[in-house]
């Protein structure tokens, strides 16, 4: 059976629509050609239903007439495996990248090689003594053994409440193990928004699927703040359906902990840093909440991402500034038991207090009287400075082992992160020749589509002129 007389006219009206959805299409994405984000769309256009009337007198064969087409939907042209791929390498690179900076504030603090650096000083303390020991007693010369060794322990203490400084920048945590604030912190505050942003970004994405609708634009949004997500820590991604068509659910999991469930609406808003015999903790007091360890993720291949790589930094802060008090702690021994074997009635403390405690200083009575200071040991300190003290270290090598240590975590880290966003940059790059915009693709589908319209537009005007002459000039 043939179509109707109008069936030409409803067959290229189908078809302007078509492709007039297919140019906005196209101009949406040109539109987006440099939003980060964005995912490229396509029109999904199939055949419309053919017109056929089946009945006693007819049959339903391949013969039928096609009514055109549409645009069935809107499709994300989108690779979920290269998500998760580029959510990893932005999880490895953040664990490297936010160790830089910090590291290389701590790299600064040290200012070596310097003139009038703490190694230049140690050696100046140290000489200082060998010229009290050609003039015992010479009160001049003790002034100088007292000066330096005090800009020594100023210098010392200086650097140590620098690197404390960086490390409370990093985390600050009272006497009582409270977090007051720092990096972390405020990286989990972050966190948080972000879970808070997805669970409602999930649950309008969920009602536009109800109605039988594509929340492209909406995914788009989810999929930024997931990767965002992921530059704190690990992200792993479940995304539901309902017989296999997605419906918008979502589970997400941060650190192997579940955070996002929106069949349970769980998103855990109160994830607080904590410390638990000690190390440092992230979770939740909802439900209890299951604790991670960030310390313990250190060495685990699993783990990543910028709250790890804090953790590490931090720890490498805190075990230089032990360093650093054990170089005091141990100067002031070697130093102090000398003067105390003398056997004198001269004061028998050179150095008092550490590093730790804040107090690390020149004896105050020397300061004020140089003159009692014994002379007759400047030979037995002065040997010191060639003495294995700390190890199989002399001073001067444990300062500049010290250095070097910062120096070598500040660099490790910098290539560290160079090359993991080396990688990251590669595999975005990937992940964007598929779901991103090419401008000189578009601007060709532009023409297809844009001739496509015109034919239509061209049919509507021949159906249009030979129905008017059928109906209005035969028989005239």
């Amino acid at each position: 059976m043939a179509g109707g007389t109008w069936l030409g006219l409803e067959t290229a009206r189908r078809g302007l629509n078509t492709h007039r959805y297919a140019l906005d299409i196209t101009g949406q994405n040109l539109a987006n050609a440099s939003t980060i984000g964005y995912t490229r769309q396509e029109a999904i256009i199939r055949a419309t239903d053919p017109y056929t009337v089946p009945s006693m007198n007819s049959s339903c064969t391949p013969g039928q007439f096609g009514t055109g087409s549409m645009v069935d939907y809107i499709r994300r042209v989108k690779d979920e495996y290269m998500d998760n791929n580029v959510r990893r390498s932005t999880s490895d690179n953040s664990y490297w990248a936010d160790q830089v900076s910090v590291m290389q504030r701590a790299e600064a603090c040290f200012a070596e090689p310097a003139a009038k650096g703490i190694s230049q000083k140690i050696v100046d303390f140290f000489k200082s003594w060998m010229d009290l020991q050609n003039n015992s007693g010479d009160l001049g010369v003790k002034s100088t053994v007292v000066e330096i060794g005090s800009n020594l322990a100023t210098l010392l203490g200086t650097v140590y409440k620098q690197l404390n400084s960086i490390e409370k920048s990093v985390l600050e945590v009272d006497s009582s193990g409270e977090v007051q604030g720092g990096m972390m912190q405020d990286q989990v505050n972050q966190v948080n928004d972000i879970l808070t942003q997805i669970n409602d970004l999930t649950n309008a994405i969920k009602k536009v699927y109800d109605v039988g609708q594509q929340p492209n634009d909406l995914l788009d949004r989810r999929d930024l703040l997931l990767e965002e997500l992921s530059h704190y820590g690990p992200v792993h991604v479940t995304d539901g359906n309902t017989n296999g068509k997605p419906n918008g659910e979502l589970e997400v999991t941060f650190f192997g902990t579940k955070v996002l469930d929106s069949n349970a609406d769980l998103c855990f808003n109160d994830m607080k840093l904590g410390l638990d015999a000690g190390n440092l903790v992230i979770g939740s007091a909802k439900s209890g909440g299951e604790i991670v360890n960030l310390s313990t993720k250190l060495a685990d291949q699993e783990f990543s991402g910028s709250l790890v790589g804090l953790v590490n930094a931090r720890q490498e802060l805190i075990a230089e500034q032990d360093k650093l008090n054990e170089l005091a702690i141990a100067l002031k021994d070697e130093v102090n038991t000398i003067l105390d074997s003398s056997g004198d009635d001269f004061e028998k403390i050179f150095f008092s207090g550490s590093l730790a405690d804040g107090d690390f200083v020149v004896n105050p009575d020397l300061l004020n009287d140089p003159n009692k200071l014994d002379g007759a040991v400047a030979d037995k300190v002065s040997k010191l400075r060639d003495k294995d003290v700390l190890g199989e270290s002399t001073f001067s090598e444990y300062y500049s082992y010290i250095v070097t240590d910062v120096g070598n975590a500040a660099a490790n880290a910098n290539s560290m992160a160079a090359n993991q966003a080396a990688i990251k940059q590669q595999i975005t790059s990937l992940r964007d020749s598929v779901s991103g915009v090419s401008i000189d693709e578009e601007l060709t589908k532009m023409m297809q589509f844009q001739y496509g319209w015109q034919a239509s537009s061209r049919m509507i005007t021949v159906v249009d002129q030979l129905i008017d002459m059928v109906i209005n000039r035969m028989g005239v």
